[in-house]
């Protein structure tokens, strides 16, 4: 009698066993580049607020305008100013923006905003700073 052709049913065990622990480290892997993805998008989403607000600040101190409230010396980073705050809303996240207006060299003054996640239980936030020419 031939011996039989085929695999024996310790070696389709330890195929799958190895199979199995390959698949499992595949989903840990898509687990956390999903993780790093969401956080990269949040961190663009901060970044494009702060930036808005730089830029409408700019656009304001180009009017040459009386209302140029916003661009009044003072605000503070950490809690809320008259004129120097406003909420903003991008892919359905709220966000706060507060922003400080300091003396800059030369006539200009020095503008920093801080973005932050409304409502967060853990406090993501991005800060830009640029200076203004009013």
């Amino acid at each position: 009698m031939k011996g039989r052709a085929g695999f024996s049913i310790v070696e389709l065990l330890v195929s799958m066993t190895i199979f199995s622990f390959g698949v499992l480290g595949g989903v840990a892997l898509l687990e956390t580049g999903y993780r790093w993805e969401g956080r990269a998008e949040l961190a663009t989403q901060l970044t494009v607020a702060a930036e808005m607000k730089l830029e409408e600040l700019k656009a304001v101190a180009g009017t040459q305008l009386a209302d140029t409230v916003q661009l009044q010396l003072g605000g503070e980073l950490d809690s809320d100013v008259a004129n120097h705050w406003d909420n903003i809303e991008l892919d359905g996240r709220s966000f706060l923006r507060r922003w400080r207006i300091e003396p800059g060299p030369s006539g200009v003054v020095l503008a920093t905003v801080r973005v932050q996640v409304a409502n967060a239980r853990v406090p993501r936030r991005a800060e830009l700073r640029t200076y203004i020419i009013p």
